[in-house]
């Protein structure tokens, strides 16, 4: 058993990541850990307690009453309001309509619902594998610098992530030309929408991609749980009971989770079929009626989280004044020259470009201020005459740089000064 928790502990989804922002984890990290709390909460109850409790006739024996709670907890039930009466002849389009036929689900329901918000993360981390840069290990080195205890091997750290740094952003360009190259170029430059690796916009797209499938996860799942739980407006449901609590009614009477079912089933007694009908008390729809509307603020919370971080990353990526006061900022502690809004705003638009700005918006996110701004400084110090002429002389002019970065990430030359 040891052996078997070490080998899951040691895999890599296992381990804290610190790839995306705090509205990614409320859906791959905190919304998966709830609902497999909750799935493992009704599982309980299901498999331990006694999730249905059928009043059977008194002429039932022990065994009878047992094969009556169990065959109805595995077949469904149908739920009659109290004020109304059950007809006669019961068809089954009429049972149809007042069925109850997702609280043997409930577990699965929840897990499944899991591995939907995880299901982002996974593309956004195979999709960044092939981008051509570790962003998780730059972040994972960041996170060694913050923490180092000696100067020395902090240097070595920001040292390390602006090599590649420095080895993605001019790798990574376009050095052909013509009319259709110089155009991407240009719409590249001012949407983010077009372009990919070599226009420096294929990590923020990619993305904003994901941020997207978060979206439309937390929105989507409670649409799915209409279908899930045979309800047409659960996605409404938390509106209905806020309603319900300002009216001063009580919002847990309600035909979505009933506590007291019915139950149809015949028995075969030699030649004869006969018909009962018992009422069942369903004690599972306590928990679930309470975990279901916390899932629902939950989701919506989600949602409106992931909405507001997306459109925070779309204008970051859209707007290049607030780029440039971001890059200006945080190399303001470590400015020794006053250093030109010119040569600042092609060090921002045409070597950083949007790739660049966004791995050191993650390291300021996740690891902090102090990490990123000495990065960026290591950058602008990174950045001499020779990166200005691969990142600023039009395409027909460019030529390939060598294969690997500088070792010592130092430069000839002088910095534009005024």
């Amino acid at each position: 058993m040891d052996k078997v928790i070490r080998t899951a502990l040691s895999f890599k989804e296992m381990k804290v990541r610190h790839d995306d922002d705090f509205a990614d984890r409320l859906s791959r990290q905190y919304t998966t850990s709830l609902l497999i709390v909750f799935a493992l909460i009704v599982s309980t109850k299901q498999f331990v307690g006694e999730p249905i409790a059928c009043w059977c006739p008194a002429h039932f024996t022990e065994s009878h009453r047992s094969y009556t709670n169990t065959l109805c907890w595995i077949s469904n039930t149908f739920y009659v309001p109290f004020d109304l009466s059950i007809p006669e002849n019961m068809d089954s389009q009429w049972r149809d309509r007042k069925m109850v036929s997702y609280y043997q689900w409930v577990p699965l329901i929840m897990l499944s619902m899991s591995v939907l918000a995880f299901l982002p993360s996974m593309i956004w981390r195979f999709l960044n594998m092939r981008s051509g840069i570790d962003v998780t290990g730059l972040l994972d080195s960041a996170e060694i610098c913050q923490k180092a205890s000696y100067a020395e091997i902090r240097h070595k750290t920001i040292r390390y992530i602006v090599n590649q740094i420095d080895r993605y952003l001019i790798m990574q360009r376009e050095y052909r030309n013509g009319c259709c190259i110089n155009l991407n170029q240009q719409l590249a430059k001012h949407c983010f929408l077009f372009g990919g690796k070599r226009h420096g916009n294929y990590l923020m797209v990619t993305y904003l991609i994901i941020k997207l499938c978060y979206l439309v996860n937390a929105v989507g799942q409670l649409f799915l749980l209409d279908h899930f739980l045979g309800m047409h407006d659960f996605h409404m449901y938390g509106f209905q009971v806020i309603a319900r609590v300002m009216q001063g009614e009580d919002w847990t009477v309600s035909d979505r989770f009933p506590r007291v079912t019915l139950c149809s089933f015949n028995i075969r007694h030699q030649a004869r079929i006969h018909d009962y009908v018992v009422q069942c008390a369903l004690t599972i729809n306590l928990f679930n009626e309470k975990i279901f509307i916390l899932i629902w603020f939950w989701y919506v919370f989600v949602a409106i989280m992931t909405l507001f971080s997306c459109v925070t990353w779309i204008i970051r990526a859209l707007y290049w004044p607030a780029q440039i006061h971001y890059a200006k900022k945080k190399l303001r502690a470590y400015e020794v020259t006053h250093r030109s809004k010119a040569s600042l705003r092609k060090f921002v638009q045409y070597y950083l470009r949007r790739d660049g700005l966004f791995i050191l918006r993650l390291i300021s996110i996740n690891i902090g201020e102090l990490v990123a701004a000495e990065t960026l400084a290591a950058l602008w110090e990174n950045y001499g005459p020779d990166k200005r002429a691969i990142s600023e002389q039009p395409h027909s002019k460019m030529k390939r740089p060598p294969a690997t970065a500088p070792s010592n990430g130092q430069h000839t030359g002088t910095m534009d000064v005024v």
